[in-house]
């Protein structure tokens, strides 16, 4: 039986045309309105609103798009065709209507499906208009992997934590339900990784239409982080002492270099790659995910692998294992582990800070502030961390401190030296900002948790409110005839 079976019509009868079309007519009039007359704060507030109306409209479309498809199954099952393939014809039906290539839009009706059979709590705040479209497709394309008994416990820990998306970009959105969807496909995963290690290879491709060689590489991953950060950093530095070239021209410079240096025995890794877990998957095997700074969430069992220096077996067959032996590729890299402790809060999901060994403090305070950020904190922006800087300005009196600290791209950290742009940090779970830009509007971006997948208060804080509330109590002033008389 298909996915795409119906599951009953719950689609609200549509509006007659001639209300529909006064609806749309009143809405482009108020936003006319609102173009010539309105302040910055109320377009910023209008822009908004409009947002949440599409967003919900599109949740709808999606919802046509999956009655669609059930349409197409009941019709091919009803007439003994396309028993091998259900849905087909579906997708093109869809596109067609979107006005968009069909290329893609299966994918698009698999995510449909998986929002309103699998996630119900999803797709009702999808028809409130919470998510974007894109947002939305972020959320369900790591979960195509899962059955759908774990897409639901995912969507019950949704409906757990609501705000655990909050102004998320669609990048650390993709990134937070992979680390869920790790959990159980961890093994499939690694052993994908350790497939690249035995078909990684260079081509060169002459391009004489434009005078240019093409190079194409696939590296594993440990290699190809080390490289890539190697290239960002070095490029980074040179363009800081003024090289007038882009970190792009240096980058393929600075390759090209390299590869005429000549075939060194090992491959040396001076350069420090950012791995964060827990100790229960370090040293205890448990399958949660791990962050490699740079790149997303990996199976835990890569970076054990990694720092033990030899590969593990994953839950191989024993066929499978002799039929397929795997190089020790791992041995050929000369690699040093150091261990830095980033401590937790105590709800085991916060960094609040790293190990004291530091030997240059401000280097070592900016490290941790990226490690703690990922992505960039202005809201929705999924860009790498390239600067570190004082979320409440130092010439107002913000102090050089992790609490007041925060990573930006480049462009973000500009924008907001902008006139009436103000921002400060608030308590509560996470490193929490509050950004107001200026247009009476107010956006909070949170810190990602260090483990799991949305932030938990902290136990302990809990039995102090208890504890607190009891001591009011005791030290409540008694004016009672019988406490007077005592």
């Amino acid at each position: 039986m298909s996915e795409a079976k119906a599951h009953g019509n719950s689609l609200t009868p549509p509006a007659p045309p001639e209300e529909f079309d006064l609806h749309v007519q009143t809405v482009q009039n108020d936003l006319s309105a609102l173009e010539e007359h309105g302040s910055k704060a109320d377009c910023a507030h209008g822009i908004e609103l409009l947002e949440a109306l599409i967003s919900a409209a599109r949740c709808k479309q999606a919802g046509l798009a999956h009655q669609i498809e059930k349409e197409y199954v009941r019709d091919h099952e009803e007439r003994g065709v396309h028993l091998d393939d259900q849905t087909r014809g579906a997708a093109a039906c869809v596109a067609l209507a979107r006005k968009q290539s069909p290329h893609g839009m299966r994918n698009y009706l698999v995510n449909c499906r998986i929002l309103f059979e699998d996630t119900p709590n999803l797709a009702a705040a999808c028809a409130r208009g919470e998510f974007t479209e894109a947002q939305t497709q972020a959320i369900l394309t790591p979960l195509q992997d899962l059955k759908p008994q774990r897409r639901t416990e995912f969507d019950q820990l949704y409906a757990q934590n609501p705000h655990m998306f909050e102004s998320m970009g669609t990048t650390q959105i993709k990134e937070t339900v992979r680390k869920f969807a790790l959990a159980y496909i961890s093994d499939p995963d690694s052993i994908k990784q350790k497939t690249v290690e035995e078909q990684r290879n260079l081509t060169l491709k002459i391009d004489d239409q434009h005078g240019r060689i093409i190079i194409h590489g696939e590296y594993p991953l440990l290699q190809g982080m080390c490289l890539k950060r190697y290239l960002d950093e070095e490029s980074k530095t040179l363009r800081k002492k003024g090289d007038p070239r882009t970190r792009t021209q240096i980058r393929a410079d600075l390759l090209f270099s390299y590869m005429m240096v000549g075939e060194p025995s090992k491959m040396p890794i001076a350069l420090q790659v950012a791995v964060v877990m827990t100790d229960r998957a370090l040293f205890a095997g448990e399958r949660e995910p791990a962050y490699l700074e740079g790149y997303g969430f990996i199976p835990a069992q890569s970076v054990r692998e990694w720092i033990s220096g030899h590969q593990i077996p994953n839950s191989l067959t024993f066929d499978q294992m002799d039929a397929k032996p795997t190089t020790e590729l791992i041995e050929q890299l000369d690699v040093r582990t150091e261990l830095a402790r980033l401590y937790t809060a105590p709800g085991d999901q916060d960094l609040i800070a790293m190990d004291s060994k530091a030997r240059i403090f401000p280097e070592k305070l900016k490290k941790f502030i990226a490690i703690r950020d990922r992505h960039c904190r202005t809201p929705f922006c999924d860009g790498i961390v390239e600067e570190i800087d004082h979320v409440k300005q130092y010439a107002r009196g913000g102090k050089s401190t992790v609490f007041n600290g925060d990573g930006r791209c480049a462009s973000c950290n500009k924008a907001k030296e902008a006139a009436g742009w103000y921002e400060y940090t608030t308590y509560g779970n996470g490193h929490t900002i509050m950004i107001c830009p200026g247009s009476a509007m107010s956006y909070k971006s949170t810190a990602p948790p260090a483990t799991g997948y949305a932030h938990k208060p902290f136990p302990q804080l809990r039995r102090d409110s208890k504890w607190i509330q009891q001591l009011k109590e005791r030290l409540k002033p008694k004016d009672g005839p019988e406490d007077l008389a005592a």
